[in-house]
Formats: structure tokens, C-alpha cells, sequence
């Protein structure tokens, strides 16, 4: 095994954001990797093939922590659940964290799949199903900073976000690894700028942090019908960040490091996003490294 396979890192499975699937890109899906155990945020559609590629596998998964109930986020639990249970080696167990919601997901994510599972179960020599645990992370209205897990290498607490007035939870998390103290924050989908966010990334090593580029949107939106175009054009700006505000973001919260993700709205080179943002650390006095990662690109930690 390389030696890089026992340092914490992070593996950034999908970086691109939003519900329409792109050729070439996989959809949100960020691997917090310590001790190696790997712990998920969130679980977009490619989770389970992006897991392969990444050599990570689906053995070493611990738990999964979704920012908000868009499918996006949310559409490779089944999959991750299914080809983890034939996986070698298998994926045992998942304890799935989230807003209110996660615990009936977890109850209902393979309705449908009775038949698909006991065939194989018949024939095909694999062992007991993996036991998924949701969990229903609660928290308070005013954006408190609430511990949510604690394991043997980790600890986890979360804050609210604004991520829309239709989203009525929406988190980011904060994980502080034990055995170095690195704090690794991951923003979810939110509008810029959140004191919530900036309060939970207070110091942290790596902040994590969704992007769009507001130019495209208005590109996007000249090409639909009036109504439908002011609609799409709501949403993103008021329910999203800007590239160019998340400089000030990570000066703001003293973050050491930036890392863009959840690209929207459209698929564009980690290059270009990269030339967007350096001007923006400039004028803001940001001077962390900024990272723009493609999928699959590995951060240490």
C-alpha cells in the first residue's frame, strides 16, 4: 500500500453542483479521509463508482453527513448502499447524519430493492445486508454551533446555513480531526456571506466552500422563457456564492487554505474557476492557498 494511503486527506469525489448530470463529472460527494476511515459528505449520484476510482472502496466508509435534502446531494445513497453490500471488501455498516428527514430516508432508501436484494442474497454468496442508522441532526433556529458525532477519530458539530428560503435546513460541518487537532470545514449550499458558516470556520485549516460563477447564470438564463428565467435567476443568486465573494469568506474566517467545490452552473475547468477567484484573494487581502480541484483530486491535510 503507498504510504500516502495512511495520511488524512481529503478525496474530492464529485465537485459538480446542481441536479442536471454533466458528461465527464460527477455530482457533490467530498471524502473526509482519517485514520483511514472515510467519512462522506454528502452522496451524490456517482458516489459509488467515484469511490472505485478513487481506490478508496467502499470498506473503510464510516458515515455520511448530507448538508441538505437536494437530490444532488442526496441521489447515490442507494447505490453506495447496494454495490457497497458486493463490494470486496464490503460495506458493513453506514450511519447516515442530516436534517430532519435523514432518519425516515434511511428507513425507506431501498424501497423497491426487496426483490433485487433477496435474489442475490439467494445466489449470490454475499454476506448480511450493511444496517444503516439515520440520524436526525436538530438544530436551533439562531445558528448556535451544536456538536452532532464523536468517534475515535473525529469530532463533528454543524451550523445552519441559508441556502434558500425553500430550504428549510440546510448545514455545514466542521470536523476536527483528533489525533492532529486540523479542523476541516465543509460550507454545503449557502448564500454568501453566512456568519453562521463563518463562525463555524473560525481558524480552521481547510474550508471547503461551494461556488458559482454569477456571470453564467446570466448567460444560462437569457435562453429561457421570461417567467422561467427570473425564477432559475432568483434562486442562484439568492441561494448561492459567488466565486468572487469567497476570498473574503476565508479572510473573514481566518481559514488557512480555500477549496472550491459544488460547481455551478455550468461545468468549467478547475483553471478558469481558479483565474476567477486569484483576483478576488488580491482584492480581498486573502492570503491562504486557494485550491480549485477536479474531481477525484486529492488534498493532504
Amino acid at each position: 500500500m503507498d504510504s500516502k494511503d495512511h495520511e488524512d486527506r481529503l478525496v474530492m469525489l464529485g465537485v459538480n453542483g446542481g441536479p442536471v448530470i454533466a458528461p465527464g463529472e460527477a455530482q457533490p460527494a467530498l471524502a473526509l479521509v482519517v485514520n483511514n476511515a472515510v467519512y462522506l459528505v454528502d452522496c451524490g449520484l456517482d458516489s459509488a463508482r467515484q469511490l472505485i476510482h478513487s481506490g478508496l472502496g467502499f470498506g473503510p466508509v464510516r458515515s455520511v453527513f448530507i448538508t441538505h435534502h437536494h437530490f444532488d446531494h442526496t441521489s447515490g445513497l442507494p447505490g453506495l448502499l447496494l454495490h457497497g453490500w458486493t463490494a470486496r471488501p464490503p460495506l458493513s455498516f453506514l450511519d447516515l447524519w442530516g436534517p430532519p428527514g435523514t432518519k425516515a430516508k434511511a428507513r425507506n432508501l431501498l424501497a423497491g430493492f426487496e426483490d433485487d436484494i433477496s435474489l442475490y442474497q439467494a445466489g449470490g454468496g454475499f454476506g448480511p445486508f450493511p444496517a444503516v442508522e439515520g440520524h436526525d441532526v436538530e438544530l436551533p433556529a439562531d445558528g448556535t454551533i451544536t456538536p452532532v458525532m464523536e468517534d475515535e477519530n473525529v469530532v463533528v458539530a454543524a451550523t445552519r446555513v441559508f441556502h434558500g428560503p425553500e430550504v428549510a435546513d440546510s448545514y455545514a460541518y466542521r470536523f476536527t480531526i483528533k489525533s492532529t487537532g486540523k479542523v476541516v470545514v465543509f460550507s454545503g449550499d449557502t448564500a454568501a456571506h453566512d456568519a453562521n458558516l463563518i463562525a463555524l470556520a473560525t481558524d480552521c485549516d481547510v474550508l471547503v466552500h461551494e461556488t458559482q460563477d454569477n456571470s453564467a447564470v446570466e448567460r444560462i438564463a437569457a435562453g429561457l422563457p421570461g417567467p422561467q428565467a427570473a425564477e432559475l435567476t432568483k434562486h442562484l443568486f439568492e441561494a448561492h456564492s459567488s466565486v468572487l465573494e469567497l476570498p473574503a469568506i476565508a479572510a473573514a474566517a481566518g481559514a488557512g487554505k480555500l477549496v472550491l467545490s459544488h460547481y455551478t452552473p455550468t461545468v468549467q475547468p478547475p483553471e478558469v474557476w481558479l483565474a476567477m477567484v486569484l483576483p478576488a484573494a488580491e482584492k480581498a487581502g486573502y492570503t491562504g492557498e486557494i485550491v480549485a480541484p477536479a474531481a477525484l483530486d486529492v488534498i493532504p491535510l
